[in-house]
């Protein structure tokens, strides 16, 4: 992905003309900074906030380093089940280019892990039961859905007063891709997300708390849970309420510690998540 595009190069890559993008510019409907010289140059977050805003046409997305858009392009209703062929087929570039297409043409970062990425996933687990292959292919597919997260993840910037949140898997859990989507879900809300990864000790979680001090802790659980954990993150969930931090956990074991973890949210989807980054956002201090 490009960094930065001149307005000629943002022109372009939505079919209008440079005076008019120009127009936009001073109108203040795109923000730009200023090169030493004085050119106009447009951040890609930039841009892609604009392009969405917009409704804008993406003619041409390689001139904003996207080249892979136009070979994944898909209509958004149909994004499971062309998701999932990617996935099965091993066309990495074409995933990609599908995903981040849903997010440039409005679709939330919430609902895209939600639905597709959520259901073309299962469906890629459920071959492990029918092909002697499905575990290479389930592997592959979540590598691939990891590298669309991560140019999905590399959009976000949070502002420096931005809220901070914290989070990860706990220990014993190996899942990358639930956490890394709850941290993308976060900063796109303007949250200045930390992730830990996964198999995080509670011990880690805790050093991570008192460094960063975060109004929001979330905990990702896609594996099977001890009483020893549920207790551990009951005594987490009670050293935050004074702070006024809300532990968060989600992921399709969260139920096994729903009764053991007073005090902390449960919750089923990203876009419950995203609603709590949203929240926080909304209520951060304006400066003095």
């Amino acid at each position: 992905m490009r960094r930065a595009l001149s307005p000629r190069d943002l022109a372009t890559a939505i079919g209008v003309s440079e005076s008019s993008l120009k127009r936009w510019v001073d109108a203040g409907k795109i923000a730009v900074v200023r090169t030493e010289g004085g050119h106009r140059r447009i951040p890609l977050t930039e841009a892609v906030r604009f392009i969405r805003a917009s409704g804008a046409q993406l003619l041409r997305p390689e001139m904003l380093g996207l080249a892979e858009i136009a070979a994944g392009a898909v209509d958004d209703g149909d994004a499971t089940n062309a998701l999932f062929a990617q996935l099965a087929a091993g066309n990495g570039r074409e995933a990609r280019g599908l995903l981040m297409g849903l997010y440039l043409r409005g679709m939330t970062l919430a609902s895209i892990f939600d639905g597709p990425v959520q259901a073309a996933m299962a469906r890629m687990g459920e071959l492990w039961e029918h092909d002697a292959t499905g575990v290479f292919l389930e592997h592959r597919a979540t590598d691939t859905c990891l590298q669309a997260t991560a140019q999905l993840r590399a959009l976000f910037e949070a502002p420096d007063d931005g809220p901070v949140a914290v989070g990860g898997a706990p220990t014993g859990d190996p899942y990358i891709l639930p956490t890394l989507m709850a941290s993308t879900v976060l900063a796109s809300e303007g949250v200045r997300a930390v992730n830990l990864g996964p198999d995080t000790p509670t011990a880690s979680l805790r050093h991570a708390i008192a460094h960063h001090d975060p109004r929001l802790v979330w905990l990702s659980v896609s594996s099977p849970t001890t009483p020893a954990l549920g207790e551990e993150l009951a005594a987490i969930a009670r050293e935050l309420e004074p702070r006024g931090a809300t532990l968060v956990i989600g992921g399709r074991r969260r139920h096994e510690l729903a009764h053991q973890v007073r005090g902390a949210y449960v919750v089923a989807t990203m876009a419950e998540l995203a609603a709590f980054g949203r929240g926080l956002s909304l209520g951060r201090k304006s400066p003095d």
